[in-house]
């Protein structure tokens, strides 16, 4: 879908593939406007959306799990973090991958670190902090979206 029809579309209205994609470019773009702690809390929540979109793969069409129901957990999971360790690892596990999604651990673990340190104590960060956090949240998007991740770039 084009970039123009998506913003036409409210956000709350948005599919998690249309959130995904609108993120993604309002974080690269407010990087080139050296806005590197917006970015960073954007970039962070494309990850976060990539983690929405693996859960409901499992839940809603694997498993064919009410949407009211799976929406319900993926708020209870809290942040990137939680839903990794609450619902993307038993799912993995039972998928039989969770060799290859542990890997994510310690770059969730930075991605929360520079999102909530920005969020919650009001940190700035740098263009490195920026570049990081860019690196991390695709490695991250590439593993749970794949399909998302290969229209992305990073700035």
């Amino acid at each position: 879908m084009a970039k123009s029809k998506i913003a036409k579309i409210p956000y709350d209205e948005r599919t998690d593939d249309q959130k995904l994609e609108s993120n993604w470019g309002k974080a690269r773009k407010q990087f080139e406007r050296e806005d590197w702690s917006a970015c960073v809390v954007r970039a962070a929540t494309t990850a976060e959306i990539a983690a929405n979109i693996y859960i409901r793969q499992f839940l809603l069409t694997d498993y064919a799990l009410p949407p009211k129901f799976v929406d319900a957990l993926l708020m209870g999971a809290n942040g990137l973090d939680g839903k990794f360790k609450r619902l993307i690892k038993p799912a993995a596990e039972h998928r039989g991958t969770w060799s290859t999604l542990k890997s994510l651990q310690k770059k969730i673990e930075s991605l929360n670190e520079h999102r909530n340190g920005v969020a919650h104590a009001g940190k700035f960060k740098s263009k490195s902090d920026a570049r990081s956090v860019f690196e991390h949240s695709l490695a991250v998007i590439q593993a749970l979206a794949p399909n998302e991740a290969a229209t992305l770039a990073l700035p």
